[in-house]
């Protein structure tokens, strides 16, 4: 059993690359800078270490959803809201109401990574890219991995059920981590507060102190715009990403960064500005 999960592992770690190629091909049409091989392959290199090393931690999550499924099934006869046996436009319809879930899931969960210096110990590998492009989205550190796939995992699936959709729709979901992490040169202009998009997501990982600890959400700015952490950048605004003062670009130093007391960088006053003056 744990053969075949492996190989579809294997399989799905293949998917990561095959979408940062795709997307790192599109960041050559309108790049915010230039960017240079090595650090795709880097934050590559990085992901799939501990992808592969935390196989057998993936294999008993795993297992451990199809319980919690079941569970809902057979003792409180709950459905799966992503029930593929449903008319395609109904499962649209709830594909949206899942990404909703997960995102208003999912900004909590980020918030408490920059409130937490715990929790910001190991989050901050994945700030210390000074070379934002889409492998970004796979910058992490091992316990932040862990962090991330098991706390979305206990709120998400009790409440939700499977979380297995159809492949197109698994495909789309992971991809837009992808793209917003992009190196692209790509405002939204009235469509900001809609959708979350590449420079959007480049404020969130900026360094400059009037961006720290914005942008939170992953698909819908609604989160930060009703929570208050909504920052909204300006026409040409892209700014330089990273820590100040910190460099983590050793596979092994990004491991050992929850074992070193960090602290988050300040939050910005409830009156800070929430859009560049133009």
């Amino acid at each position: 059993m744990f053969g075949a999960f492996l190989q579809q592992h294997v399989l799905v770690l293949l998917g990561y690359g095959a979408m940062v190629a795709s997307f790192a091909a599109l960041e050559r049409w309108r790049p915010v800078d230039r960017q240079t091989a090595p650090s795709l392959f880097f934050n590559l290199a990085l992901f799939s270490l501990i992808y592969l090393g935390l196989s057998g931690y993936y294999f008993g999550m795993t297992e451990l959803r199809h319980y919690v499924v079941a569970m809902r099934h057979d003792r409180f006869g709950l459905p799966d809201l992503l029930d593929l046996r449903i008319d395609p436009i109904e499962l649209a319809v709830r594909f949206l109401l899942f990404v909703l879930v997960a995102d208003f899931i999912k900004y909590w969960m980020h918030r408490a990574l920059h409130r937490v210096p715990f929790l910001w110990r190991f989050h901050r590998a994945h700030h210390s890219d000074r070379n934002l492009n889409t492998s970004t989205n796979l910058r992490e550190q091992w316990l932040g991995t862990i962090y991330g796939d098991a706390v979305f995992m206990f709120a998400a699936v009790p409440l939700l059920g499977s979380l297995s959709a159809s492949l197109p729709l698994t495909v789309a979901y992971a991809a837009y981590g992808f793209f917003a992490h992009s190196n692209l040169r790509l405002p939204l202009g009235r469509l900001t507060p809609l959708f979350v998009g590449p420079q959007y997501h480049r404020i969130h990982h900026s360094i400059l102190p009037r961006h720290a600890h914005r942008n939170f959400a992953s698909f819908f700015p609604l989160f930060d715009i009703l929570f208050g952490t909504y920052f909204a950048p300006g026409r040409d605004e892209f700014p330089p990403t990273g820590l100040v003062g910190e460099r983590h670009d050793s596979l092994w130093r990004i491991q050992m960064l929850p074992f070193q007391a960090a602290t988050p960088p300040a939050w910005p006053d409830s009156d800070m500005p929430r859009r560049e003056a133009a």
